[in-house]
């Protein structure tokens, strides 16, 4: 099977005329089953995003749908891969946004755009896409627009829901193994049944390995970027009248991985930075830290090959996540009550080389230095110095977090056969989280241990070649050489080899509590109109301490705020006929406050003002050609005030990410789709979305700029493009089905999808902030037995091969440089699954 895709070039020229070409008006909406030869069409999808279940094209929402059997047919099996089937959508780290608006800080004190819901239980870990390829998983959800009533909890952009498998009153399940290039081994079990009349049970277990995907070139030392993850789940259900069930969940994932370094594309900036009025030797201007790149022996491979590195620590990754989750449903006649409990534990501890270097290579010439302090015994008529004295770094970065959350949710749906129906809940939600994150540097003579002394052999040390004591009485370190001169400037050893450049220590708990309710009145039997409430409160408690080297000595912080909003909705549903569908809707938004911990700085940490939102959208559905067809339309209009936005800002020389509030922004989209059902057994999903973001009244100082170039004016941003929110997104996906008779049936699949660029930062820099546009090709190929007992499937992820830019930071006030993050490196692999029931 071949497909002929447009070119990544004229892609970038023309997306709207090749989306187009290629039937691009948008699979928004994908099927939950996989494809089935029907005469009466497509089949009919049902999804609960409503909290009822409703035909998805009888639904007044944008949602993409993804099913079990639909992920396994595109190759969905993380974050990335629901990015390109999903329009709108953006997910970088643990970042999620949806038609531009999204997490704007990663510290604690912030919260997400869009909610992330598993079984109705909310969680700001969206680390859950990438847990075990989906393997329990029932269907996927992603929501588009403000969900602030029926969901509420920072859902100001969407929600998504996840949704795992029931236990069933069969027995079934499956046995599955994936083996591919690079290591790459997926081994995965599921079983399910009856435990005597009145229980069920299902547990799904998984293994998922990979080498390392980031070369190390250091000698005798391990890869970086690894995959090492294990997970199980299950549930117990009781079904104990025909009105009244309960169920209780529970789910571990544990990584043991090494950890990427930060990918650097930059050239190393190895010349020794002089000294000046603002600036000691070694040091940029607004720097902490000597560069540790210079005279540094190596050129960077990363430049030539992103998935190179030469790094002298292998790092760890150690996390554990646990779910516990208990609900109970009992209907009274019309009604039905829900009752959902739900708790989630992480702990995760990072470890990684700060500075993407080999000890080893490192030249950092400390003589010079102290020949430009006038240091008498370092001069020398000729040479300007004595001796080469050179010192190599080997910084560490860590980061470790902990979170424990409960909540609790009560839900009332009523399901009257006349023209008025409710939903009312009441919700609670508490998160206590913790995180530390630190800079060590380490390397004799740095942060400790004497070179000058060492070199000499004891006949003179730092203190006595700046001028400070006799021979022998003041051994010291550069950075504490650094730190007396200006007078006993903060400096603090770590207590073994090295010293602290940076550290924080975070705290957080959050409570949140709502009640809200939900009318639809039936005007007409075709015209449904839907009004909601939902009234909010947010309390949140923080402190922090923080240490800068040179700039901050060890300080603590506390602050404390709540905010209370009501947000609101209006929406008309028009089923015109049987074939079409038209809504439309007024909504509000909100996210509650937040705090910027962890600012080296003595004032008290800046509050943000929540962020408000008031969305226009209007929706259309129709099928076409006795349901062979299914195209829908959302054309939407935000109205942002306050918007909170990312801004890195220079703090004691360390650059800190932070978030404040634009004063106000706009977007205005369109989303198209279709699916289409060319044969009995050709199947085509695709999707456009068009984005158009901006800020409309927005000015601040590029902190980053200020330090490095010099640039600290006050900037206009007004018109500027808001942060991970491309203007374009495009994907496309066939499946054609071949029946081979008592032989089984043969399935063949290739998706495209294409993100138009993007900004990171609302400077909207093209040297800094810009990640230009990227494609992706899939395919795949499955024998399955008759009955689907036997499946054996090959495929192909990336099959271009393109490790493409999807993140970038400004640079580092330390050294110049600045990272990125990647797209996995080309997947191939075959896949052994057996079904039993």
């Amino acid at each position: 099977m071949s497909i002929t895709k447009c070119s990544k070039t004229s892609f970038k020229l023309a997306p709207l005329t090749c989306a187009f070409i290629a039937m691009g008006l948008s699979a928004s909406i994908n099927a939950e089953e996989a494809v089935e030869e029907k005469a009466t069409g497509i089949e009919v999808i049902e999804v609960t995003s409503t909290k009822r279940i409703t035909t998805l094209m009888e639904t007044g929402q944008a949602v993409s749908a993804f099913s079990a059997d639909d992920m396994l047919e595109k190759n969905i099996t993380n974050a990335q891969d629901l990015v390109q089937y999903t329009p709108s959508l953006v997910i970088t780290g643990n970042k999620v946004a949806i038609r531009g608006v999204g997490r704007a800080n990663n510290a604690l004190g912030s919260d997400p755009g869009v909610g992330i819901y598993a079984d109705g239980v909310y969680s700001t870990e969206n680390g859950i896409f990438d847990y075990c390829n989906f393997c329990d998983v029932e269907r996927v959800e992603v929501l588009r627009g403000p969900q602030g009533t029926l969901y509420g909890r920072n859902s100001v952009g969407g929600a998504i829901n996840i949704i795992s498998k029931k236990p069933e009153q069969y027995f079934g399940g499956y046995l599955n193994a994936e083996f591919g290039n690079d290591g790459y081994q997926v081994l995965q079990g599921q079983v399910t049944g009856p435990l005597g009349e009145t229980f069920s049970a299902i547990v799904t277990v998984s293994k998922k390995l990979r080498d390392g995907m980031q070369e190390n070139l250091a000698v005798g030392l391990e890869d970086l970027d690894t995959t090492d993850r294990t997970y199980y789940s299950g549930t117990l259900k009781g079904d104990w009248t025909d009105n009244w069930s309960s169920s209780v969940s529970y789910m571990n994932h544990k990584r043991d991985e090494i950890p990427a370094t930060a990918y650097l594309k930059d050239n190393y900036q190895t010349d020794f930075v002089n000294g000046s009025a603002v600036n000691f030797p070694g040091m940029f201007p607004g720097a902490t830290a000597v560069n540790h790149l210079a005279g540094y022996g190596l050129t960077n491979p990363a430049v030539a090959d992103i998935s190179q590195t030469n790094v002298d620590t292998i790092g760890h990754i150690k996390s554990t996540s646990e779910r516990f989750t208990f609900v109970n449903d009992i209907s009274f006649g019309d009604l039905d009550l829900k009752y959902t409990y739900g708790q989630f534990d992480y702990e995760y501890d990072l470890l990684q080389d700060g500075d993407v270097t080999n000890a080893a290579y490192g030249g950092m010439d400390v003589s010079m230095m102290y020949a430009q302090l006038g240091a008498p015994y370092m001069l020398d008529p000729a040479s300007g110095y004595t001796k080469g004295i050179t010192l190599a770094s080997d910084m560490t970065t860590s980061t470790m977090q902990t979170g424990e959350s409960t909540s609790h949710e009560l839900q009332l749906v009523s399901n009257y056969s006349g023209n008025l129906n409710f939903i009312a809940g009441l919700y609670y939600f508490n998160n206590k989280e913790s995180q530390y994150n630190d800079y060590v540097e380490r390397g004799y003579g740095l942060m400790q241990g004497d070179a000058i002394q060492r070199a000499y052999g004891g006949a003179t040390d730092t203190g006595e070649i700046l001028g400070w004591a006799p021979a022998g009485y003041y051994p010291v370190s550069l950075y504490k050489a650094y730190s007396d001169m200006l007078g006993g400037a903060p400096y603090e050893a770590t207590g073994e080899d090295g010293g602290y450049l940076f550290y924080t220590q975070n705290n957080l708990e959050t409570t949140s509590t709502a009640i809200y309710g939900q009318l639809e009145y039936n005007l007409t039997d075709d015209l449904t109109i839907t009004t909601g409430l939902r009234y909010s409160t947010d309390e949140k408690e923080g402190s922090d301490e923080v240490f800068a080297y040179l700039g901050l000595a060890k300080t603590a912080h506390t602050v404390k705020d709540d905010w209370s909003k009501t947000t609101w909705r209006v929406q008309a549903d028009w089923t015109i006929d049987n074939d079409s569908f038209l809504y439309a809707y007024v909504a509000t938004g909100y996210r509650s406050g937040g705090f910027n911990l962890g600012s080296p700085t003595l004032d008290d940490p800046d509050v943000v003002d929540p962020e408000e939102l008031t969305a226009y959208e209007i929706g259309y559905k129709r099928s076409l050609w006795e349901n062979r067809v299914n195209l829908t339309a959302a054309a939407y209009y935000y109205d942002y005030t306050d918007l909170q936005v990312t801004s890195t800002i220079i703090e004691a020389g360390k650059p800190v990410t932070a978030f404040d509030n634009a004063a106000e922004a706009s977007i205005t989209g369109l989303e198209l789709s279709i699916d289409m059902l060319i044969t009995d057994n050709l199947m085509l999903n695709s999707s456009y979305s068009f984005n158009k973001s901006e800020y409309d009244d927005y000015s601040a100082v590029d902190s980053t700029a200020c330090t490095i170039l010099g640039e600290c004016e006050v900037q206009d941003l007004t018109g500027n493009q808001l942060n991970m929110a491309p203007e374009s997104k495009f994907s496309l996906n066939l499946i054609q089905f071949v029946e081979l008779g008592d032989m089984g049936m043969l399935s063949l699949s290739a998706g495209y999808s294409w993100i138009g660029e993007q900004y990171t930062r609302s400077f909207n820099r093209d040297d800094w902030d810009k990640v230009e546009s990227y494609d992706n090709v899939d395919a795949r190929i499955s024998w399955s037995s008759p009955e689907d007992t036997y499946v054996i499937s090959a495929f192909v992820k990336n099959a271009g091969d393109n490790r493409d830019l999807i993140h970038r930071s400004a640079p580092f006030p330390d050294t110049r440089g600045s990272s990125g993050e990647y797209t996995d490196p080309v997947t191939y692999a075959i896949q052994l699954r057996y079904n039993f029931d």
